[in-house]
């Protein structure tokens, strides 16, 4: 019997008497097949009600921990016993929590917070908030809102002459959600063709999902052609609008030989990621390479990630024709990653012009910010050269110095800034020409902090 000294625990009595009886059972004092008190015969030992007992015992026998036979009572259940395994705990790569005395951060990734339409996003959130919508709780096909993908088609042809229908448009989680979506359609027999440097994460990702990866020079053109002539079954992944890292464009020749190389043989596809083309500063946008595309073998990937904020994760893919069946096959019966009150949003966001008007109010800002820090950095005089095209928002520095790639980080960061190697972004080791090579975005950074960060790397560097 319970010989527990219940009044001195604040739980339930009927808990008490259940977690008592479970760690019995546990402990192996009640064996399998024994049995147990009856309920009446426990409140009368107890002096608690029989319904204080019944729901006790209720709670063990729905945890398959004892089972009631008609007639005879309460018995133990037969329970394999727990084997617990001893686990070591490695270290990770995760940064230790202490104080840190990072000032400024030039973070190619991250974007002006205080320039977000806040006002706008709120009002855009109340009108699609509605109660009466009853769509907005359900789930989504895969492919992601209709209102949304009608509005991209519009858009992405007006702004990238990207020529498509909202049948051929997939809304994902971010960039990253759609190449794993896109790796599942290709299937992984596909070998993946990479920009070396290339975006890490699409390297991550492609590799992850057990794709063959071949990394691919980039000349002052983009990615090279030759490397490629005698693949099969691949699919060849650039930034051709505004090249990450390097920040180089794809002239008209070199997109042409790009699509013929994809022509010459099928199984060859290109994966275009437009990923910042809204932010160039002295000429409009190029268009895609998808809008010159004329048999089917560009799948373009877009983000609003950069143009609006990293947090709201919607990506957008337009698959060619081709690739629609083996989307349908494998998604069908899925619904979609993204909330459909956040696509809703977005799709009126674009339809009322307040995205447009973003983009323009956004350009200016980085223009002005890039110039900004272009005439800061002329403080290092002949010791700094700028590589890349003005766009984006990040920028290129190549530094002359004798010390290492290592020691210059080391030296920021002592200073309390952080800036951001070409190294990281290579696929295995970098070349030579690329030395004291560093990305340093101004995206998050007022004018005030550009210039105490380029003041503390000049102290730092010097």
């Amino acid at each position: 019997m319970i010989t527990l000294p219940l009044c001195t625990n604040k739980a339930p009595l009927y808990k008490q008497i259940y977690e008592w009886l479970k760690a019995e059972i546990q402990s192996k004092n009640y064996k399998p097949q024994d049995k147990i008190p009856s309920k009446r015969k426990l409140s009368e030992h107890l002096c608690v009600s029989i319904n204080t007992i019944d729901t006790a015992y209720s709670q063990l026998i729905d945890e398959g921990y004892i089972v009631a036979i008609p007639k005879k009572g309460y018995f133990v259940c037969d329970i394999d016993e727990y084997h617990r395994i001893n686990i070591t705990l490695h270290e990770t790569t995760q940064p230790r929590e202490g104080k840190s005395n990072l000032k400024i951060d030039f973070s190619p990734s991250d974007i002006d917070h205080s320039a977000f339409p806040y006002k706008t996003w709120r009002n855009l959130f109340k009108s699609c908030f509605d109660e009466y919508d009853h769509s907005i709780l359900k789930r989504t096909m895969a492919q992601g809102d209709m209102n949304l993908r009608r509005e991209l088609v519009d858009f992405l042809h007006s702004s990238r002459g990207v020529n498509c229908d909202e049948r051929q448009i997939v809304i994902g989680a971010g960039t990253e959600s759609s190449l794993r979506t896109l790796s599942l359609v290709l299937s992984n027999n596909t070998a993946i063709a990479l920009e070396n440097p290339v975006y890490r994460k699409a390297y991550k990702t492609f590799e992850h999902m057990g794709h063959t990866i071949l990394p691919i020079p980039i000349d002052d053109k983009g990615i090279e052609i030759k490397p490629l002539k005698d693949l099969a079954n691949v699919a060849v992944y650039v930034t051709p609008s505004h090249q990450f890292p390097l920040g180089v464009s794809m002239p008209i020749g070199r997109r042409v030989e790009l699509l013929n190389f994809a022509n010459k043989m099928d199984g060859r596809f290109i994966i275009e990621d437009d990923y910042d083309s809204e932010f160039r500063y002295i000429r409009k946008p190029l268009p895609s390479l998808q809008s010159i595309d004329q048999n089917g073998r560009v799948i373009y990937v877009g983000t609003f990630s950069t143009s609006i904020a990293p947090s709201i994760r919607i990506s957008y893919m337009v698959l060619p024709i081709a690739l629609l069946k083996n989307y349908d096959k494998i998604y069908s019966e899925f619904g979609s990653e993204v909330s459909i009150l956040e696509q809703r949003i977005v799709a009126k966001f674009i339809a009322e012009g307040n995205y447009e008007k973003h983009l323009n109010k956004m350009r200016k800002l980085y223009k002005d910010k890039r110039g900004h820090l272009i005439k800061e950095l002329s403080i290092f005089g002949d010791d700094i050269k700028i590589v890349g095209e003005s766009a984006g928002n990040h920028l290129l520095i190549k530094l002359t110095t004798k010390n290492s790639e290592k020691d210059m980080c080391k030296f920021a960061a002592e200073y309390g800034v952080k800036v951001y190697p070409i190294s990281d972004y290579f696929i295995g080791a970098m070349l030579k020409k690329y030395e004291n090579t560093f990305l340093l975005g101004y995206g998050a950074l007022n004018k005030t902090e550009i210039s105490e960060g380029v003041k503390l790397l000049y102290d730092a560097w010097n």
